[in-house]
């Protein structure tokens, strides 16, 4: 089964739309595949089989590394250039241009299309969702905040991006207030599940912590998201 989760689907100008969010694919590493051709009884010993599949692998590196394509059932391999040349007589630039390897399905794999089977499974974590947040100069766990020392946010879709002005981690005084923006040249490390940064000059008193944001997976969304984490942190 194809497991997948409907999350809405924020880059549509259509309220209400989804989009299909695979997830739980198992993946096969090459003695996976050496174990499941024993199974099978090819009359090869197991160190045949990792022979030929080192062999080919070889021989398909080559192929590429000597600008050519490979063809097979399973897949289409071939290099291409991308880049802009701005002249006729622009030799290839290592700064400018970039090679790049092309892969397609082949026929073997585009005819088993039709037999996957998916399967819509329950809605898991979608969004931004800080899950904890430390002070790494005490180590301290979604409890005390030094200020301009670095805090560091773990979570699910952290990372800081877009082009609305509000975009940006904030601290917000828990029992109402200014909130503080952090400056953006002191978040130092900016990730999808980890964002670190230095704690502004908070004065003492309790605060949340929020993140502004419009990243996705693809491309920044069209409108920000909104994440406050619920548990309140502690300026001394």
């Amino acid at each position: 089964m194809l497991e997948y989760t409907l999350e809405a689907n924020e880059l549509t100008d259509k309220p209400g739309d989804l989009r299909a969010q695979v997830i739980n694919v198992a993946s096969r590493t090459q003695n996976d595949i050496v174990d499941d051709i024993m199974k099978i009884g090819a009359g090869l010993t197991r160190s045949d089989v990792v022979s030929v599949l080192e062999a080919e692998k070889q021989v398909i590196r080559n192929t590429i590394a000597e600008g050519g394509a490979v063809n097979t059932e399973l897949f289409n391999a071939f290099p291409s250039i991308s880049g802009v040349f701005d002249t006729p007589d622009e030799a290839f630039d290592h700064s400018k241009h970039k090679i790049k390897i092309n892969l397609q399905p082949g026929i073997a794999l585009r005819s088993v299309v039709s037999q996957v089977k998916p399967k819509r499974v329950a809605a898991v974590l979608t969004g931004t969702v800080i899950t904890s947040v430390t002070d790494l100069k005490t180590g301290s766990i979604n409890g005390a905040l030094t200020p301009g020392r670095d805090v560091k946010l773990s979570g699910v879709k952290l990372k800081i991006s877009g082009d609305n002005p509000s975009v940006g981690l904030y601290f917000v005084p828990a029992g109402g207030g200014v909130e503080v923006k952090v400056d953006p040249s002191d978040i130092v490390i900016n990730n999808p599940a980890e964002v670190i940064a230095v704690i502004p000059a908070l004065s003492a008193g309790t605060y949340h912590v929020r993140i502004i944001t419009q990243f996705s997976r693809s491309r920044d969304l069209k409108t920000p998201h909104t994440f406050t984490f619920d548990k309140e942190l502690t300026v001394n």
